[in-house]
């Protein structure tokens, strides 16, 4: 939780600074993308989970190519438990999501400009689901949940600004590494025949496009 109101904090600071901080200079933009994500657990085998991410974002340079990100996001994540006579449940939820990490630009190559960034980020639980594998349309009302409710972790991603129509098209690929362990040990399971591992960290794949920056 301290994570996370650190990161209010940041975020509120490169919002909201003065003139003298360059704010002329200073971008904001949205972006949307997908997440290719799943639980690393010991004790399970699991399969990967779509899902949607989208927010705001907010960039303010430092020092030459440098720059300071931050990020608020709708971030969903999940994972797949296979049934063994077939089919299979998907285990997903929704995060606020705030990542705080370090640009770096390249100098541009006829007109492309390549990037690389990384830093950490915090998040707190918004909601959860379960659906049949494969079906978002059908979600069940188990009421339990399956995951904790804060999280945090590291990412990295590299990417690159095309010029296409005198606009730029921005896309971010990313790696993301969940630090903490994101299961809840649920005793209880709504699907003892594809059951929600005990543990498990977040490990996922991005991709992001970013409009406005």
């Amino acid at each position: 939780m301290r994570f996370v109101v650190c990161a209010l904090v940041l975020t509120g600071l490169l919002a909201g600074g003065t003139a003298s901080q360059a704010q002329d200079t200073r971008q904001y933009g949205f972006t949307i993308g997908v997440n290719r994500v799943t639980l690393q657990s010991p004790a399970s085998d699991l399969g990967s989970y779509f899902a949607a991410v989208g927010g705001g974002v907010v960039r303010q340079p430092l020092y030459g190519p440098v720059s300071a990100q931050a990020e608020l996001l709708i971030s969903q994540k999940g994972t797949r438990v296979d049934r063994e006579e077939g089919g299979a449940i998907d285990y997903g939820a929704g995060y606020l999501k705030l990542p705080l990490l370090l640009h770096l630009e390249a100098p541009s190559v006829q007109s492309v400009v390549v990037h690389g960034e990384a830093g950490g980020f915090g998040a707190i639980k918004l909601f959860e689901r379960q659906t049949p594998g494969g079906d978002v349309n059908l979600p069940f009302d188990t009421g339990r949940s399956f995951y904790r409710r804060l999280d945090a972790g590291v990412v990295a991603g590299v990417g690159a600004a095309l010029p296409i129509g005198g606009q730029r098209l921005n896309l971010t690929v990313r790696r993301v590494w969940g630090l903490r362990d994101a299961a809840r040990d649920v005793t209880d399971q709504p699907f003892p025949e594809a059951s929600f591992p005990a543990e498990g960290k977040t490990r996922a794949w991005s991709l992001m496009l970013r409009l406005g920056l």
